[in-house]
């Protein structure tokens, strides 16, 4: 996983040097940390060259099917800003536009 975590921060360090936001930013490091920590326990990949397409699909078909904030989180802080125990739409399907 740290080779993974290596290759977030190379490619954040670029996002950050294009002066993109703060909230993009850490929207794409959110994004990014969830992806790669499924990729590592799902499929035992352990560095970004080895991610094909195929896992990239089969992450989209795991949010589809888990369904809306039901998922790991790379920061339990999350959990607390989503005011997640007062969300009504906790499990209800992902659109395909939001994917």
């Amino acid at each position: 996983m740290k080779r993974l975590l290596l290759s977030l921060d190379h490619f954040m360090l670029q996002c950050d040097a294009k002066n993109l936001s703060p909230k993009t930013l850490k929207s794409y490091d959110q994004s990014l940390k969830l992806f790669l920590h499924y990729v590592h326990h799902e499929h035992e990949i352990n560095e970004v060259d080895k991610i094909k397409t195929f896992h990239i699909r089969s992450y989209i078909k795991y949010l589809k099917e888990r369904g809306k904030y039901n998922t790991i989180t790379s920061n339990e802080k999350y959990l607390e800003k989503t005011y997640q125990d007062r969300r009504q739409d906790i499990g209800e399907s992902v659109k395909n536009d939001n994917v």
